[in-house]
């Protein structure tokens, strides 16, 4: 039985630092780190366990406090060593929150002014909305890419700064909307950054976009991370998290329809694409592809068949209304 030694004020300064970790990754992180306090990294895992009160009920009896005391897991039986595995669990726009304006790609400061521009002339003067979604890559990181830049451009400091004036003016705009903003590969790119070149920084909350934007100033903002996202029923993803995107000789979206087999929505292709189909219980099934709102002749593929665009949406329980919009010179055109 573990006792309150040094080895036990180890485990609870780790487990007051770190209250979201597995303990089985906990355990391994502490033995990495306090080797030549513990005689083995069982040791480390029996002492993080019994603090979680995952020892059985005796040990728990026994604990003086239960401050770091976690469910008892009944779906373990046979007591399966801990996976390594995070919970990944969707998250639902609010229902009450059914007109949004939804946008993707800006891959801010590389972003077309003219195309946001008349997106929310569209939107001012067409529709009533109550939330915004950002569908990934808001921004570009690109000083955290892999492929060889120019030092010359912006830093990912700089690019965070202008996309939170950009997202103030949204604010500004539409003063009583909620603004979600689910990240893309861009913006993953500065956590992968940290993983190769600073992996010491990765612990640190500060360093996730979610919380540098807050200390910016910019509180009220809903960051989603790698999760979908559904509004009402309809799906989104941004496009990286499937194996090889949604590119298909056809479309994005006919890509899309065969890697998730029911109605969705996916951005990061950068071009506008529809698909409909019916099985063979006469279920009503759409894909889509969204435009981008980012300079169209990027250094890396000046050539290329994207184009402008962005999107709205109007749901009522489990009815939804898409619209996926175009952009050509500065004119907003409908599907």
């Amino acid at each position: 039985m573990a006792k309150k030694g040094i080895t036990g004020e180890i485990v609870t300064e780790y487990l007051k630092r770190f209250p979201k970790i597995g303990a089985h990754t906990l355990a391994n992180k502490i033995y990495a780190e306090n080797s030549a306090v513990f005689s083995n990294a069982e040791h480390v895992r029996t002492t993080v366990r019994y603090y979680l009160g995952q020892s059985g009920d005796n040990s728990r009896k026994e604990l003086a406090s239960r401050e770091f005391v976690r469910a008892a897991r009944n779906t373990n039986p046979y007591s399966i060593p801990e996976s390594d595995c995070t919970p990944w669990s969707p998250v639902h726009i609010p229902e009450n929150l059914n007109s949004g304006l939804i946008f993707s790609d800006v891959h801010f400061p590389y972003h077309d002014v003219r195309a946001i521009n008349s997106m929310i002339d569209y939107t001012v003067g067409h529709k009533k909305i109550n939330f915004i979604f950002i569908n990934g890559d808001g921004i570009d990181c690109y000083q955290g890419s892999k492929f060889n830049r120019d030092p010359r451009n912006r830093s990912i400091s700089d690019e965070i700064w202008g996309w939170i004036e950009l997202l103030n003016v949204l604010k500004e705009v539409f003063p009583s909307v909620s603004i979600y903003w689910r990240l893309g590969n861009h913006e993953e790119r500065l956590e992968n950054y940290l993983r190769i070149k600073a992996p010491e920084l990765l612990d640190f909350e500060e360093f996730k976009l979610k919380e540098i934007i807050k200390i910016r100033g910019l509180q009220d903002i809903e960051v989603i991370e790698r999760q979908i996202v559904y509004i009402g029923r309809l799906p989104f993803l941004h496009g990286h998290e499937l194996p090889g995107g949604a590119s298909s000789p056809v479309s994005p979206a006919r890509g899309l329809s065969l890697k998730t087999l029911s109605s969705s929505v996916v951005s990061h292709h950068h071009k506008t694409s529809a698909q409909t189909e019916t099985d063979i219980n006469e279920k009503l099934m759409s894909w889509y592809s969204l435009g981008c709102l980012c300079n169209l002749h990027p250094e890396y593929a000046p050539i290329n068949k994207w184009n402008l665009g962005f999107a709205t949406i109007q749901t009522e329980g489990l009815e939804f209304e898409f619209h996926n919009m175009k952009i050509y010179q500065g004119k907003v055109y409908s599907d």
